[in-house]
């Protein structure tokens, strides 16, 4: 599962989610293995256990007898704990494995709102027959709002019982409004009350909701923007797109402060007079969190909390890392935000884990057996998340082989490729609707599209495959760069480039130097490039004089002209040849037949007479071995 680390507010207000660790494992996902401490175990009652993915429970059972067996037989065969998490649908989200007398319990990013239980029930085992939860099982219950916890007591290898505990209303004695939680059963693994469970989880679901009027008022953050050498007030200084991308994450944007500096003090950011101006300002806007316009030091974050106090202090990396975590729909663009955030968190983690203890769900009473002195939890940990940085980097390199070969199979097809590049939020989702006909997903937002799409376009003259990418922007975390490498770099293969460019921004020209910069370190620079101004409607005569086409993908303006210059420009970069070759020239002619379009080919006594579209480099090829 994935280990969710939140730094919170003192309000609880909002937070921002570093996910990392391991992801849910599901039947539509490429990776379904059984997780956890499974060193020492054969890899038969492994394989066994992961049986459990192909296991169903239907909709109106709690859970499934053929899944309780399966962890119960686990159990008695090798003296520990196993857990399964199931959604509401009965799908196996994942499967992990405990100590000789515990499982660990790993924290679960809430999939819906906070005031919902997250839709998802945790079963697991006890070895020695005693079905009753700890008090570590409640709280994990509690701090992970699931549906439910049930513990299966485990004897000779047989299930004995299961006791379910359910999340209640706040009672008026606890602090801080802590939820409170129903107890059921234990119950015999076949009379289970499916019926009478079912109602309690829709009934705990609908208790917890918060009156709206409070709920909207309380999800609302509200964040002082902090940056370096900046001009407040003009629309072009960096703090401009750190609004947007705190707009973007949820935030409300309160007030700004900024300090005239070469650079950001080692220690505090900010020199400590003007960080005490910070700490007025945010006394007097109340504001939840502050907002940094460059990556915090792990050094820095302790320094300023220290001085500020329990406010949230979040860099502009781990904002960009939040807003990409949201955005990821695929299994691939969850992988490679992983990566990257899994990255960015390894040298935090101390300050991230100090809150964290380890939960884990253990027999009768909650006893167990401790972690020796030797490894601290944050050594452990460490070590985990370095563990999976090395299974994500595998698995993007897989992808990226996958992609590879797909690549391959397009250029086989002497279909020509047209990546749309630029600085995020230009319009290129916008634009490739229009050219394209699709519905990709196309909004006035940061980072809207995330996940590349391609499709077919044919303008008259021939079909060609429009791809859109990622969009850019200053200040990209190397990291997520790296981690998208895979899914850039399909612009490295593009036969051209359009290089989209809003033109309605004064700061448009800077935007196309971080574009061009990115172009670079992919080694994508030198591709054929055509520059696109979009949003000219707006813009006016801004573009006026520059080389380039000036459109507007929103009302069509100039889009004609856009379709006419990317067929001349698709069309002179392929020509038609009429060419007699060597009898001998069999690799040459094969070669054609793989990366161009061959009209005819004739094998006549004096040679190979081939007539075909070709590409500049191989028609050079082609007249270099012609018979003379």
């Amino acid at each position: 599962m994935r280990f969710l680390v939140k730094n919170y507010t003192a309000a609880h207000k909002k937070s921002v989610i570093l996910y990392v660790l391991i992801y849910p494992t599901r039947k539509r996902d490429l990776m379904q293995k059984a997780t956890g401490n499974i060193d020492g175990i054969r890899r038969t009652y492994i394989t066994a256990l992961e049986g459990i993915f192909e296991m169903e429970t239907d909709r109106s059972e709690f859970v499934s007898a053929e899944i309780v067996n399966a962890l119960a037989t686990f159990t008695g065969a090798t003296g520990r704990e196993a857990m399964v998490y199931l959604d509401r649908a009965g799908r196996v989200e994942s499967v992990i494995v405990g100590e000789h007398d515990r499982v660990s319990l790993p924290s679960l990013s809430r999939r819906r709102s906070e005031d919902r239980l997250n839709g998802l029930r945790c079963i697991h085992t006890h070895p020695g027959g005693n079905s009753a939860l700890s008090s570590v099982d409640i709280q994990s219950l509690k701090y992970l709002r699931l549906d439910a916890m049930a513990a299966v007591g485990v004897l000779d290898g047989e299930p004995t019982a299961m006791q379910v505990a359910i999340l209640d209303v706040p009672a008026e004695e606890t602090v801080d409004g802590e939820l409170t939680v129903n107890l059921f059963g234990p119950y015999r693994i076949h009379r289970i009350p499916d019926d009478q469970l079912w109602e309690e989880i829709e009934a705990a679901d609908a208790r917890i909701r918060p009156d709206q009027s409070k709920k909207a008022e309380a999800e609302i953050a509200r964040a002082i923007l902090v940056g370096i050498d900046v001009k407040q007030g003009t629309e072009d200084h960096p703090l401009y797109e750190l609004r947007q991308l705190a707009d973007t994450a949820g935030f409300i944007t309160v007030g700004y402060v900024t300090q005239a500096r070469a650079k950001p003090d080692r220690t505090f950011y900010f020199g400590h007079g003007k960080l005490q101006e910070l700490a007025l300002e945010i006394q007097k806007y109340r504001a939840d969190a502050i907002i940094f316009d460059d990556e915090l030091t792990p050094a820095q974050v302790r320094n300023i909390q220290k001085e500020l106090g329990k406010i949230e202090l979040i860099d502009r990396t781990a904002l960009i890392l939040d807003i990409f975590s949201g955005r990821a729909s695929t299994h691939e663009g969850r992988l490679q935000v992983e990566l990257a955030q899994a990255k960015y968190l390894l040298p935090r983690m101390a300050g991230y884990w100090g809150h964290f203890s380890r939960m884990g769900g253990g027999g009768a009473g909650g006893g167990g057996a401790r972690r020796g002195e030797g490894e601290t939890q944050l050594e452990v940990d460490r070590r985990l998340l370095r563990r999976r940085v090395v299974e994500l980097e595998r698995e993007i390199d897989k992808i990226k082989s996958r992609r590879d070969v797909q690549r391959i199979q397009r250029e086989r097809t002497n279909i020509p490729i047209v990546a749309l590049v630029g600085y995020t939020n230009a319009g290129k989702s916008t634009l490739m609707n229009s050219l394209s006909g699709s519905d990709v997903l196309a909004e006035d937002k940061l980072f809207a599209t995330l996940d590349p799409k391609a499709r077919k376009v044919n303008l008259g003259s021939g079909e060609f495959l429009l791809i859109d990418t990622v969009g850019f922007i200053n200040k990209l975390p190397h990291d997520l760069v790296n981690a998208f490498r895979a899914t850039l770099e399909e612009a490295k293969y593009a036969d051209l480039l359009l290089h989209v460019v809003d033109a309605s921004s004064d700061n448009f020209h800077r935007q196309m130097e971080v574009v061009d910069d990115v172009l670079k370190e992919l080694g994508a620079h030198t591709n054929p490039t055509m520059l696109v101004y979009n949003k000219c409607d707006v813009a006016g005569e801004v573009a006026a004089g520059t080389k380039g086409v000036a459109i507007s993908a929103m009302t069509g303006m100039g889009l004609d002209n856009l379709k006419d210059v990317i067929t001349k420009q698709l069309a002179e970069m392929r020509i038609k040849v009429e060419i007699l070759l060597p009898l001998d020239a069999g690799a040459l002619v094969s070669r054609i037949y793989a990366n161009g379009q061959v009209h005819d080919c004739q094998y006549e006594d004096d040679g190979i007479r081939i007539s075909a579209t070709v590409a500049q480099d191989d028609a050079a090829r082609l007249r270099d071995a012609a018979v003379v």
